[in-house]
């Protein structure tokens, strides 16, 4: 394909990519903060046949999360919590904007995996589950995968000199992890726990 032999002057490992039929994806920060050019990317890759895939958290005018996420041939849609309150208290922000993008892109039948990073004590309430199912559910065909936690941010906090405020924080359990996935299940939602 030609232009995978194009790349592969250019990307680390081209022959890795040529073989496995890569592809390009664009993650942050948030790519959308940038929607010149990672619209033009995007485009400039589907001419390529180049397969692609945006990774957001959704918080962009519709008009422009569109341009950019409809250029996409996958979204990995980052989707944090779905209490109005909680959103807010933990993003700084309305989730609002970020539930009308997600209905929006569905609504187009672009391929869509939400993906939940589960944090023990913010998003993992059953109450918080019963409200992911019911808004997933209701939006439509999404693939979802579940984030578990981690710690890894500590490190880079550290190195930046920056105070890292979730040391205090537990990984969460397999067993919540399951529960978690089961309630969304219920709801005919096709889920993953990702490691």
């Amino acid at each position: 394909m030609p232009a995978l032999r194009e790349l592969h002057g250019i990307l680390p490992g081209g022959g890795v990519f040529e073989e496995s039929g890569g592809g390009v994806t664009l993650s942050g920060g948030e790519p959308v903060s940038q929607p010149r050019f990672a619209s033009a990317l995007l485009r400039a890759c589907r001419k390529r046949g180049i397969r692609t895939a945006l990774e957001t958290c959704g918080f962009a005018h519709p008009d422009t999360f569109l341009d950019v996420a409809l250029a996409a041939d996958l979204v990995l849609f980052d989707l944090k919590v779905i209490d109005p309150a909680l959103h807010r208290r933990y993003t700084g922000v309305s989730n609002a904007r970020i539930l009308a993008n997600l209905e929006a892109l569905t609504a187009r039948n672009r391929a869509v995996t939400v993906r939940i990073p589960v944090v023990p004590g913010v998003n993992d309430s059953e109450e918080e589950a019963g409200r992911f199912a019911r808004v997933l559910a209701g939006i439509g065909r999404v693939a979802v995968e579940l984030l578990p936690y981690h710690r890894i941010g500590a490190e880079k906090y550290r190195r930046l000199g920056l105070a890292y405020g979730w040391n205090g924080t537990p990984e969460p359990a397999a067993a919540d992890l399951e529960r978690f996935a089961a309630r969304l299940s219920q709801n005919g939602l096709g889920v993953k726990i990702r490691g």
